[in-house]
């Protein structure tokens, strides 16, 4: 076993460290980049001199720092390398072995007997070294493990911090779907009465010729292809309804028109119907009387010596929701809290709204005993002219013929797309939510035409005489990147309370060209609906709103 040389001043031994044969220990070479703000703590540290003597040691195996030397790594500044200083703090017998390794081979015969050291960070100080080291690190170049710090907005790594994100988007979504939405009564995936239904299929199923079915054939294949691209490519949301708008557009319709990105009218939004009035103002007097006797639990008589009346458990919970939003203005709250009727859901803007051009509906008016100057006039009239369609609401336009006031040449819309990208984390399900709204919006329209038509019909004492035998329906499409789907809405009334309903038609992924030619082909009908029997009933309804207008 080598002699142990004598001890020395630390000014010393830092001196024969440089100029040795061995690198310069990790503590000199830390406080030498820690500036003025570590090192007056690290001069006065005693170093034991380096033994000169060759061992079987690894070449990079570090010394260990005794006790005193803690509270120095603590403030150490940021660019020391934690992941260095990690590899010193394994275990208790490891820190050992090393320094027995440096001291002689004496202690290495005791190593299994000793007790585990108290020579290691304390978690304070550990806790203190992560805040201050805790940006520069980089496992990956050393080898090392990482390190599992408190979360942080900057701590969190991109994916972790996409899944938050997605996690919160989707728990957002549900809420607005389960609360907003059914607060309005707009319902999902729900079965449409028979009369309903049997609409619907005689709309979506209608049979189309050889001919029109080889061009949908070839609008399926353009869909696909452009499908295909934006998916290999990764692209956004925009992208992806361009190939959809691509073949609604080659589907040649005749008096067709779709805008993109248009905002809708507010006033057309769904309201929370009134319900009955309901108190819980019985459970004022239910509360249990003062007990003074010795059995007593230690909360009743807690209150019971501070001039409390005792309130039991059940009897506080029930009066909890008495707190209004008001006082409760203050304090965090996962749920929003309700609104105004009618502000609780977002008003819409589609990514594309598919109606009837403007024009062409003001030349079929025209055939009702109406120019086309007296028929123009007729519809600005008509959105203008505020009424109540309700004994107790609010003044609405008389009727919103064209919903968009940046989309002037788009009037009675009858079907809507709204699309999420496929590869932003961005679900069908939020797109569901949008074009739910939108469809009680388009509804509305048509239940508003209804009513007048009904109220001149009162009025006169006749029965009306419209060739519409559809009830008020109305088509959306919803798609995430390739995937599609065809939704068709309704609106029953039950137990005096309007609803607004929907099912699931049909889905499929434009990518397979057999499910989007027959999706191709359900959009044909779905279009030749609303520019055919749709778009007469709406003409002739009008004729006799504007006969009975000129009395």
């Amino acid at each position: 076993m080598a002699p142990r040389p004598n001890s020395a001043p630390a000014k010393k031994n830092r001196r024969q460290s440089t100029t040795g044969p061995r690198k310069k220990t990790p503590i000199v070479e830390s406080t030498r980049r820690a500036g003025t703000r570590s090192s007056a703590r690290l001069q006065h540290i005693q170093l034991p001199p380096t033994p000169l003597t060759p061992t079987s040691q690894p070449a990079r195996t570090k010394r260990k720092r005794p006790h005193e030397d803690s509270e120095a790594e603590a403030d150490e500044p940021k660019d020391v390398r934690p992941a260095k200083q990690l590899r010193r703090l394994p275990s208790p017998r490891h820190e050992l072995s090393e320094e027995n390794l440096q001291e002689g081979s004496e202690a290495e015969a005791d190593e299994q007997e000793l007790p585990p050291s108290k020579e290691q960070l304390s978690e304070k100080n550990l806790q203190i070294l992560n805040i201050l080291n805790g940006e520069d690190m980089d496992p990956a170049a050393n080898n090392a493990p990482a390190l599992k710090r408190t979360s942080s907005r900057r701590s969190i790594a991109p994916s972790e911090a996409g899944t938050e994100r997605t996690q919160r988007s989707s728990s957002t979504t549900a809420v607005y779907r389960n609360k907003n939405l059914a607060a309005v009564e707009i319902h999902m995936h729900a079965e449409p009465p028979d009369y309903i239904q049997t609409a619907i299929d005689r709309i979506v199923n209608a049979e189309v010729s050889k001919e029109r079915r080889s061009e949908l054939r070839v609008i399926a294949q353009e869909l696909r292809d452009g499908c295909l691209k934006n998916v290999r490519a990764q692209a956004g949301e925009d992208d992806f309804i361009n190939p959809l708008h691509t073949a609604l557009k080659a589907l040649s319709l005749k008096n067709l028109c779709t805008h993109e990105k248009a905002d809708w009218r507010g006033e057309l939004k769904p309201v929370v119907p009134q319900q009955s009035n309901f108190s819980s103002s019985f459970m004022s007097g239910v509360q249990q009387l003062e007990v003074d006797d010795v059995s007593a639990s230690p909360w009743k008589r807690q209150q019971q010596s501070a001039g409390e009346s005792y309130m039991s458990p059940e009897t506080s919970m029930a009066n909890a929701p008495t707190h209004t939003p008001a006082n409760d203005s203050g304090e965090s709250s996962t749920m929003p809290t309700p609104g105004p009727p009618g502000s609780s859901i977002k008003t819409p803007r589609p990514d594309i709204s598919m109606g009837i051009q403007l024009t062409p509906l003001i030349s079929a008016l025209s055939s009702q005993n109406l120019n086309k100057i007296k028929a123009r006039t007729f519809l600005t009239w008509l959105q203008n002219e505020m009424v109540q369609h309700e004994p107790d609401g609010p003044l609405e336009p008389m009727l919103i013929p064209v919903p968009a006031p940046r989309a002037l040449d788009l009037a009675f819309p009858f079907a809507v797309v709204e699309g999420k990208a496929y590869s932003t984390g961005k679900q069908i399900f939020e797109a569901e939510n949008q074009a739910s709204v939108s469809a009680a919006c388009g509804l509305k329209i048509q239940l508003d035409l209804d009513n007048l038509v009904d109220r001149g019909t009162t009025s006169s004492g006749a029965l009306p005489t419209t060739s519409n035998t559809d009830p008020p329906l109305f088509f959306t499409i919803c798609t995430q990147g390739p995937i599609h789907e065809l939704w068709a809405h309704w609106t029953v009334v039950e137990d005096g309370v309007r609803m607004f309903e929907s099912k699931l038609l049909d889905s499929c992924n434009a990518l397979l060209l057999k499910q989007g030619e027959d999706f191709v082909v359900r959009l044909n009908n779905m279009g030749l609906w609303g520019l055919g029997p749709f778009m007469k009933s709406v003409v002739q309804r009008l004729g006799m709103v504007a006969g009975k207008a000129k009395a």
